[in-house]
């Protein structure tokens, strides 16, 4: 019996595999073969300049501005014109006359004409066109930092949230074994149901943690996706960038100097500036080089002879002057232009209040990153030791569950922490060589240099606040390290401060001898007088 039930059960698996592969077959997609992801991030950067759509288009709008230049040089060559003419004609003299005529009619000419002069503005336009070009190629640039930048950015967050998604499965993993223990523990009479629930809210809450790290994941690997055009699955390591400017006045004043998004500002601006007078030329006249040559064949029949003309040609030259009256259209054409010329200067200045901004900020999120980092590593070190510490006295009945998990919870929420701020710290570098204009696909350099694997570059001090201490060791050991640190003989408050040689000769020392040091000043002349010093 149960061998029949094992053989039916199994011809039914195989109906449905056919019949399913036979639905998929029939509304079937063509297969696309998925191509391997790239296995540094380098390799992928360069692609990504290669294949990004935004980055495509952006290439696209250079050939047409490059179309549009030679358009305007274009100008400066004569244009030729060739024009043809042939009717079969029949005449009807009305009231008398030698009678109807019919004949043939052919005429044909060529004429070349050269722009002598025309207000400057087919000069202008190769200027404006100019400008134009390179604003386009100044914005490709741009758009090259741009995608680079989401490119590492969304990488970060794939490599940030997958590590804080394994420390989130840790944790319930430790939470579960936690629940385990004490419901145990609950049949022997040595724990509580208190304590049984305690856990499984604990439990609840992690497996929860799991699920908003995995969404994040997920959202960040479909922005990594559209970006970079391969699956998340497999992220390259994060790699090592080009160094930064040495200080934020320097990162500022590389910006306005070779930052993409402010030539582009300033050649729009320079293009509307050029505008005006090319509009300006419409006022003035135009000055024309023609010559050509002219053929004329059959025509109206003589009245009195009956007989059509002898065929005739010309050949000209000469010059064409047209000189404008009132043009309104060409005033209302010139108040436009004014206002993209204004319109595209304050851009320009937006732009680069902008772009400092971003600067300034990215520097400032950059530093503090960095210390961010050296706290939490230190936070890390010591909540791990604790935690191991606070599980065995939980073991020796010294400590109650509660706080076992309020440890783990302690140690993941530092973790996460320490994960946050080396993603960060990364992008926020990102981000400064991407607004002083130096993200590129050069700048993403090879090898593994990121952080996720790699040391981090640590400062000595960043320019937020003192340098955190790296290592947290016994009270002792801190006693000591306060003793050696060097402290001002001068508070900022004004008060005199002891170092430590005066503060070990003034111990034990007579009552006397302490108010001498003290320095404090005299009695008031606004107060009641004091006893003179004996």
């Amino acid at each position: 019996m149960q061998s029949k039930l094992m053989l039916n059960t199994g011809l039914c698996l195989a109906l449905g595999l056919c019949g399913s592969l036979l639905a998929g077959a029939a509304g079937a997609q063509p297969f696309v073969a998925p191509q391997a992801p790239y296995s540094s991030m380098k390799l992928l950067a360069e692609r990504v300049v290669q294949t990004n759509p935004e980055i495509v288009a952006q290439r696209e709008q250079v050939r047409i501005a490059k179309a549009r230049m030679q358009a305007a040089e274009a100008g400066y060559l004569p244009v030729v014109d060739a024009n043809g003419l042939v009717q079969k004609r029949q005449i009807d003299i009305k009231n008398g006359g030698p009678g109807d005529s019919r004949f043939v009619a052919a005429q044909g000419s060529i004429e070349a004409r050269v722009r002598v002069y025309d207000g400057d503005r087919t000069y202008n336009a190769v200027q404006v066109a100019k400008a134009e070009l390179a604003a386009a190629e100044a914005a490709l640039e741009a758009v090259i930092s741009e995608v680079l930048l989401e490119l590492l950015t969304t990488a970060a967050d794939v490599h940030s949230e997958r590590r804080i998604g394994q420390y989130s499965e840790q944790q319930s993993d430790a939470i579960e074994e936690q629940l385990r223990a004490t419901s145990r523990r609950l049949e022997f009479g040595e724990s509580t149901r208190t304590d049984e629930n305690l856990a499984k809210a604990r439990l609840a809450t992690s497996r929860a943690g799991i699920l908003s790290a995995t969404e994040s994941l997920n959202v960040s690997g479909n922005r990594f996706r559209a970006v970079s055009g391969q699956s998340a699955t497999v992220v390259p390591s994060l790699p090592a960038l080009s160094p930064l400017p040495g200080s934020l006045v320097q990162a500022l004043t590389m910006a306005s100097n070779q930052s993409a998004r402010i030539r582009v500002a300033q050649l729009n601006a320079d293009a509307g500036k050029i505008g005006v007078n090319f509009a300006k030329g419409a006022l003035f006249p135009q000055l024309d080089a023609v010559g050509g040559y002219e053929y004329l064949t059959g025509g109206v029949a003589n009245l009195f002879t009956g007989k059509l003309p002898d065929d005739r040609s010309a050949l000209f030259a000469g010059i064409e002057l047209n000189a404008p009256i009132f043009q309104p259209r060409a005033f209302a054409e010139i108040r436009r232009a004014k206002a993209v010329r204004d319109q595209r200067l304050a851009q320009t200045e937006f732009a680069i209040r902008t772009v400092n901004q971003e600067v300034a900020t990215a520097w400032t999120q950059w530093q503090s990153a960095k210390s961010i980092i050296l706290a939490t590593e230190a936070a890390v070190g010591a909540i791990e030791e604790a935690s191991e510490g606070i599980k065995k006295e939980f073991v020796g009945g010294n400590r109650t569950l509660a706080e076992v998990l309020d440890a783990q919870n302690e140690l993941l929420a530092a973790r996460i922490s320490l994960e946050r701020a080396r993603r960060n710290e990364f992008v926020a570098r990102a981000t400064v060589l991407a607004a002083t204009g130096l993200l590129d696909e050069d700048a993403v350099l090879a090898g593994n240099g990121g952080g996720q694997t790699g040391d981090l570059v640590k400062p000595e001090i960043s320019s937020l606040g003192i340098r955190p201490v790296l290592q947290i060791s016994s009270p002792m050991a801190d006693a000591k390290s306060v003793e050696t640190t060097d402290r001002p003989h001068l508070s900022p408050l004004g008060t005199m401060t002891l170092d430590n040689q005066s503060r070990d000769e003034t111990v034990g020392a007579p009552e006397t001898d302490a108010r001498t040091n003290t320095n404090r000043p005299e009695p008031s002349s606004l107060g009641s007088k004091a006893n003179p010093t004996k």
